[in-house]
């Protein structure tokens, strides 16, 4: 089980490093139980990351310290972008991809540099810590043509972008970012339909908008383009650490983190508190 030790100044965790998509790479002959037990018995902190299409099934959950982690929406592009658009999407997104090509926005690709700044602006309006600009570039390095930047932009200004993972059958919409002073231009929306497009022109057969929270805005956002939604899970070990992968810590501060915005993201401080918090 591969895994990142993160010190937290008084003891240190082991964490599964593929975030909410990171369930056990298990042979099928074996059993999911055998595999959890046996990380159960370490007495070494693990979260392991479980999601519904995963076939991981015959435990109970609350034995294995499981915390839900919210959901993805996982959208089958398996017939043509046309029938996807009359038939799947809310009408409010044709609505609002009629009103931003009204409004002049485009989709271009985009690059690091363009796309950064508008991550941090959203990093600032939701007083969360960021990642830091290199890491985006060792993507992007790394995974080469399946690491993807969209763009919308506007009178040629980046008001939008979206990080894309496009490997093998999946598109994965990683990480969104836009400035609130352009949501209604609408260039979210034209984002994610060319990101279903683009799929749909590649042949592949899913397209997994990323995890987030049941009756949360962006939650709500995702399901306009249709889609299934399947449950995220964490399982930890030992049990009683399972408030570690709890989302419900993270929400009850929404409410003051924005104000502490300049500390958090600050180049300093905000990819050393991204380090410590991140699963």
């Amino acid at each position: 089980m591969p895994g990142f030790v993160v010190f937290e100044g008084v003891g240190r965790s082991v964490l599964n490093p593929f975030c909410e998509y990171g369930f056990p790479l298990i042979e099928t002959e074996t059993t999911d139980t055998a595999v959890l037990s046996a990380l159960q018995n370490t007495g070494d902190t693990r979260v392991v990351k479980d999601a519904g299409w995963s076939g991981v099934a015959g435990y109970n959950t609350v034995g294995y310290g499981g915390v839900p982690t919210g959901s993805s929406i996982r959208l089958s592009v398996d017939r043509s972008f046309a029938v996807l658009w009359e038939t799947v999407f809310d009408k409010d997104v044709r609505r609002c991809v009629r009103t931003a090509r009204d409004q002049g926005v485009s989709v271009t690709d985009g690059t690091v540099e363009e796309f950064y700044p508008l991550y941090l602006e959203t990093m600032r309006r939701l007083g969360s810590p960021q990642f830091p600009e290199r890491f985006f570039a060792s993507l992007v390095d790394a995974f080469e043509e399946a690491a993807t930047i969209l763009l919308a932009r506007r009178d040629g200004e980046p008001i939008a972008g979206v990080f894309l993972f496009e490997w093998e059958d999946t598109t994965t919409v990683w990480t969104p970012a836009s400035r609130r002073t352009h949501w209604d231009y609408r260039p979210n929306h034209l984002l994610y339909l060319e990101a279903i497009e683009r799929a749909c022109r590649a042949e592949r057969s899913i397209v997994d908008f990323g995890r987030s929270r049941r009756g949360s805005s962006v939650h709500e956002f995702k399901a306009q383009f249709g889609g299934v939604d399947y449950p995220l899970m964490s399982f930890v070990t030992p049990p009683h650490r399972a408030h570690r992968a709890s989302l419900e810590g993270y929400s009850r501060l929404s409410a003051i983190t924005p104000y502490l915005a300049p500390v958090i993201t600050n180049p300093a401080v905000g990819p050393r508190l991204k380090r410590l918090i991140h699963e």
